[in-house]
């Protein structure tokens, strides 16, 4: 997976969408402001709606959740070319966006592939192994969840 690029759509439905904005919008005292945007980090046990939500994104895998933030993006904000500054453990990022009502705002991974927002689309990358961004929003805010994956320690066997 530390070399694959994968754009899925439908991975969330747009009422789950909606629920994440509304639960991001409901929690305002959560919210950090983060370069020219805001986000609010999700923590366990957050709400079982919420946890069953990202399980959607996650879907079965060896991967569990390092970090998770839902991002707020104004219009004339975007995130400049960068790579991610993730723990060692890190092994990939996805960004689902949960709304589409604005323009600009595409995820791009620079010389390779641009991604335009659609609702519920999910893109899967190792984050600290593509070089990516965000182009400006231009009218209405973006918002979406991102998530920084590790890959889940299986207990050990005993002889």
């Amino acid at each position: 997976m530390r070399d694959r690029i994968i754009i899925a759509d439908n991975i969330i439905s747009k009422v789950d969408c909606d629920y994440l904005i509304e639960f991001y919008e409901d929690n305002p005292q959560d919210h950090r402001p983060w370069l020219d945007y805001n986000r609010m980090t999700i923590k366990p046990p957050a709400n079982q709606r919420v946890v069953d939500i990202l399980f959607k994104v996650i879907r079965e895998s060896s991967y569990v959740i390092e970090w998770c933030e839902i991002a707020k993006r104004p219009p004339t904000s975007g995130h400049p070319k960068h790579f991610d500054e993730s723990s060692d453990k890190t092994v990939l990022a996805s960004v689902t966006y949960l709304n589409q009502d604005f323009t600009g705002g595409e995820t791009y991974i620079v010389n390779d592939i641009e991604v335009p927002p659609k609702t519920g689309r999910t893109l899967y990358f190792d984050g600290k192994c593509y070089e990516h961004g965000v182009n400006t929003v231009k009218d209405s805010d973006r918002y979406t969840l991102a998530i920084w994956y590790k890959i889940q320690n299986k207990p050990r066997q005993h002889d």
